[in-house]
């Protein structure tokens, strides 16, 4: 499958959209209702991956460098508080739920963001982006403190100036999430937790479904194509265009197709005893032109 640039989508997306970075504004207090739901615990780490964009390699010894040059700059937000839920074991078919029916399941919050940046030959960095945000109180600002806060460290400067490049993309990922087999580079520990293992009832497609228009500019070739999508839904049941990301497409016209359907879907949002909590959602896409 070819590679799709995340911030192309969105550049795409977002001239006629004005849905990024809207929240709604939150209801009443459900910390007490979140902790009698609670029905175990769990340990995670928390996992940062370094990365070029550009599917270009860091050695080890300068992916090392970089990453500890920042992470030893991090100083977590106080209180540190997780509100986003992890998704259920079984992904959404084309914005069709798997199990229509309304069923408890354990859930635990899931930390997950990524963060684009440029070092220059300096070791200067240019803006830090959250393409991706976390929605943890502080998290990201923290994240890009910083990553900020190391900017003319020589190591840095020198990682740089051995790749015989003016600046070098790069691309920072934290999850307390599983392995993700695609990233194909060690992560480097961040800090480890115990999370609450609450019982919740997932978020689920609702209402009218959209469906994802086969692109104009792939109909010459007539191909198959696909996209498997990612973000999270709110309280209120609508997608956080924040927090999409393309896990991996066929094209990027794929990608963008299945976006526009995703993000005009409204959903029946995961909720604890009446409790509207945010969850991540995963839906895979399919286009074919044949009958």
């Amino acid at each position: 499958m070819r590679s799709v640039s995340r911030s192309a989508l969105l550049a795409s997306f977002l001239a006629g959209h004005s849905l990024f970075g809207q929240r709604p504004t939150p209801g009443p207090s459900c910390d007490s209702v979140l902790r009698a739901a609670r029905i175990d615990s769990v340990s995670v780490t928390a996992r940062a991956y370094l990365l070029r964009p550009d599917g270009g390699m860091l050695t080890a010894r300068a992916r090392d460098l970089v990453l500890e040059r920042i992470l030893e700059r991090f100083v977590a937000p106080r209180p540190f508080a997780l509100q986003v839920f992890g998704p259920g074991p079984a992904k959404t078919r084309m914005l069709r739920p798997a199990n229509p029916e309304d069923s408890l399941t354990a859930r635990t919050p899931l930390l997950y963001g990524v963060y684009a940046f440029a070092v220059s030959q300096t070791g200067s960095i240019g803006a830090v982006i959250a393409t991706v945000q976390s929605l943890a109180p502080g998290f990201d600002a923290s994240v890009k403190r910083a990553i900020t806060e190391a900017a003319g460290d020589s190591a840095l400067a020198k990682v740089v100036r051995g790749l015989v490049t003016d600046s070098l993309q790069l691309e920072l990922r934290i999850t307390t999430g599983p392995e993700d087999p695609r990233l194909r580079v060690p992560p480097m520990t961040m800090f480890s937790a115990v999370l609450p293992v609450v019982r919740l009832v997932d978020a689920k497609p609702t209402g009218v479904i959209p469906m994802a228009e086969y692109p104009n500019d792939e109909r010459a070739d007539g191909r198959d194509g696909e996209a498997l999508l990612r973000a999270v839904v709110d309280e209120s049941g609508s997608v956080l265009v924040s927090t999409l990301e393309v896990q991996h497409a066929t094209s990027s016209s794929f990608a963008l197709s299945a976006a526009l359907a995703f993000v005009r879907h409204h959903f029946a949002p995961a909720h604890v005893d009446g409790c509207n909590v945010l969850q991540v959602v995963e839906v895979p896409f399919w286009f074919s032109l044949r009958p």
